[in-house]
């Protein structure tokens, strides 16, 4: 059967089942590393789904044993020489037999191929079954069909002078066999409580060091690139600031982990998503549209694959990494890892093997190849998008996929055109890609179609311009980040995540309440009723909202040297391409790149607050915008009616406000309610006995950081 016959297996699919019980799986590409690790019986076994990682998986399963950890399959034979039983220890030596040996090769033994131009790493397949004029091998890695037998592939085997060759299209090293082979039995119920705990110790989180690199003169402390689109030459500028320069150094183990944690979290997103698309009620509670959910659930079931880029935000406690939510663009933190991060880490003349971003232009390349798109995408931009460079890089991805791209501004570059969309050279529009705030546009349908609120169906403004709610909910255009990514880019998501896998040590504790009924701080108020600074709002003059929070269980940063940094997982298509790290001491950072500093004191029984609708940097009141006219009006009240009976002594500081020259400061009893309104907007503060905590409700998005006792 040629190679066009068969049947192609995508990652992470099965391609066939060896020695009765060692599954092969996909890599899709040879030049693919996921990063992932594969773990049997808590024993890691290496990367998926690597040809290494298949052949100490093969070795645990059939012989109970396992090799050193080896840099690329080539290196393996000169560099390993024996192989230990996982439940006693005892090393079994490795005999090698090179190409053109005297000896036969035999079933169960190692073949090594040697580094090349096709195969940069070398390759490991084992020896399944020797005949007179072939072998037959099982492997991974290497060709990506689904087995029409229990092994992967079929190699001559000569037998020329007296020696035996196995000829193959790649270099051979030879084979490698385990002495004593016949002392070794497979790993089963009956022995599998016998393995040792040094073999299956759990990998920590841990190998991230922070580094400087001394300070190196710049044209204008800049280092300036081009990029020729569509002769546009855009240049952008990375900016660093101070003498010296921070870079982290990682492991493998740090890499493997976080890999493994966000694939493993994405599979659970699919799940949660697949039960919140075909339920009503929860799509009602989270104020989605109800014109929008027929559209939703087809895109699910027909644009699955055009899910692109995801991201995920962690933050390491102690002993693990947790799933939290940071508000950071996805499309910009790739532009900044896959352009600037490798040409930042070329000017610091620092000694390094890959940076954590590597494949992700690649493997954007490639993916965008695989969509296989033969109509134009238009890629959409408001007039003051803040994302140029985003959507230019992104533009180039596309391009060198092969992909025609046009860019076009959505408030005049579409037209209405006998019921169809088109641009301003007439052509129709069918396939669309755009970043996409999933609030804001159900927020502006709303208000646009307030006349069909009382209908079950959409219909078209037909303004001269379409709008964009025009644009997702045409059914003759397919898009790019579908209207399903709407749900798990919901900012109750986490919540819902939560509440189904509510031991899962990578998922914050997260509560969704309404705000009278809350237990925890309420981080989020989702109301998609107001727009404001990228955080969402719901509030009314004239009318009472049943206001819901979204409320996120406080990470640890005790005794954990990387609290304050944010770890950005980046997503392609569900699958983890590299990640990059923010770095800012105790704030947060939205999507505007405003930074909110969170200043924490050592108090007893209180916990600092931080209101991240604010900005971090003003000397009075007169610095803050219109758009934080309420949180003014809320603190002011709050200042004026502070109360004198003190907790214990201690006292929580609002920082950073200047009130009349002085800081604003709140004492309350256990127990007590201190509540302040401005108009319909209510803030309540409360203390509660026995948690070591301050609880705030308000409408506004709020963090605190805790300090246990």
């Amino acid at each position: 059967m040629t190679d066009e016959e068969q049947e192609f297996a995508p990652f992470n699919k099965i391609q066939g089942v060896a020695s009765t019980n060692v599954v092969a799986y996909s890599n899709e590409y040879d030049d693919f590393i996921s990063f992932e690790g594969s773990y049997v019986h808590g024993i890691f076994t290496g990367f998926k789904w690597q040809c290494v990682e298949f052949a100490r998986r093969w070795l645990l399963l059939c012989k109970s044993c396992i090799f050193q950890s080896i840099r690329t399959a080539a290196d393996m034979w000169h560099k390993l020489s024996f192989v230990e039983r996982v439940t006693d220890g005892q090393k079994f030596h490795l005999k090698k037999y090179s190409n053109g040996s005297s000896y036969k090769p035999t079933c169960d033994t190692f073949l090594i191929y040697s580094a090349s131009i096709q195969a940069p790493y070398g390759h490991i397949a084992v020896i399944c079954e020797v005949q007179e004029s072939f072998i037959r091998v099982i492997e991974q890695n290497f060709r990506f069909h689904i087995w029409s037998n229990n092994y992967s592939r079929q190699v001559p085997l000569v037998f020329r002078d007296g020696l035996y060759y196995i000829e193959d299209y790649l270099n051979i090293y030879g084979w490698m066999g385990i002495e004593n082979n016949d002392q070794l039995r497979s790993l089963n119920k009956s022995n599998v409580n016998l393995i040792l705990e040094k073999y299956r110790q759990p990998k920590e989180i841990s190998g991230l060091n922070r580094c400087i690199a001394p300070h190196k003169v710049f044209d204008d402390m800049s280092v300036l690139y081009s990029m020729d689109i569509n002769n546009q030459n855009e240049k952008c500028s990375m900016k660093f600031n101070g003498n010296d320069r921070c870079y982290y150094q990682a492991n493998d183990d740090f890499f493997i982990n976080i890999s493994s944690i966000s694939n493993e979290l994405y599979s659970l997103f699919i799940q949660v998503t697949d039960n919140i698309i075909h339920d009503d009620e929860i799509l009602r509670d989270l104020e989605i549209p109800n014109q929008f959910w027929l559209r939703i659930r087809k895109s699910w079931i027909d644009e699955r694959e055009f899910d692109v880029i995801d991201h995920m935000e962690f933050k390491l406690d102690e002993k693990n990494l947790k799933l939290c939510k940071y508000k950071v663009n996805p499309a910009l933190m790739i532009f900044h890892s896959a352009v600037l991060q490798e040409k930042s880490i070329q000017t610091m003349n620092i000694a390094y093997d890959f940076t954590s971003t590597f494949q992700l232009h690649h493997l954007l390349v490639r993916y965008w190849k695989k969509l296989d798109i033969k109509n134009t995408i238009h890629i959409l931009i408001d007039s003051d998008d803040e994302l140029k460079e985003s959507i230019i890089y992104m533009q180039t991805v596309m391009i060198e996929a092969g992909i025609n791209v046009k860019i076009c501004l959505l408030s005049n570059e579409l037209h209405w055109k006998n019921s169809t969309i088109v641009d301003s050279d007439g052509e129709i529009v069918k396939i669309v890609w755009k970043l996409c705030i999933w609030e804001k546009i159900f927020q502006d349908f709303t208000g646009q179609y307030d006349a069909n609120k009382k209908k079950d169906c959409w219909t078209p403004a037909h303004k001269e311009h379409p709008c964009l709610s025009d644009i997702l909910l045409n059914e003759q255009i397919r898009i790019i980040e579908p209207l399903w990514k709407s749900i798990t880019n919901h900012t109750a998501f986490l919540s819902i995540l939560s509440r189904k896998f509510p031991n899962h040590p990578n998922i914050v504790s997260s509560e969704w309440i309404p705000s009278k009924d809350s237990k925890y701080t309420p981080l989020v108020n989702w109301s998609t009723e107001k727009k404001n600074n990228d955080i969402i709002q719901s509030y009314n003059a004239t009318k009472t909202f049943d206001y819901r929070h979204m409320c996120e269980e406080i990470i640890s940063e005790k005794n954990c040297e990387n609290s304050d940094k944010t770890i950005v997982s980046l997503m392609i298509h569900g699958v983890c391409a590299g990640f990059g790290i923010i770095e800012e001491p105790n704030h947060i950072m939205d999507a505007k790149n405003n930074k909110l500093y969170c200043f924490e004191k050592e108090l007893n029984s209180l916990a600092t607050v931080c209101l991240s609708c604010l900005q971090h940097k003003f000397e009075s009141f007169e610095d803050l915008g219109k758009q934080d006219q309420m949180a003014k009006n809320a603190l002011v009240k709050l200042a004026n009616e502070t109360k004198t009976d003190r907790l214990d002594g201690s006292s929580v500081d609002l920082f950073g406000l200047t009130l009349t020259g002085k800081s604003t400061v709140l004492n309350a009893r256990l127990g007590q309610s201190v509540s302040t309104g401005v108009g319909e907007t209510t803030t309540e503060i409360k203390a509660y006995k026995g948690t070591n905590k301050l609880k705030l409700m308000c409408p506004m998005s709020l963090r605190h950081y805790s300090n246990p006792s």
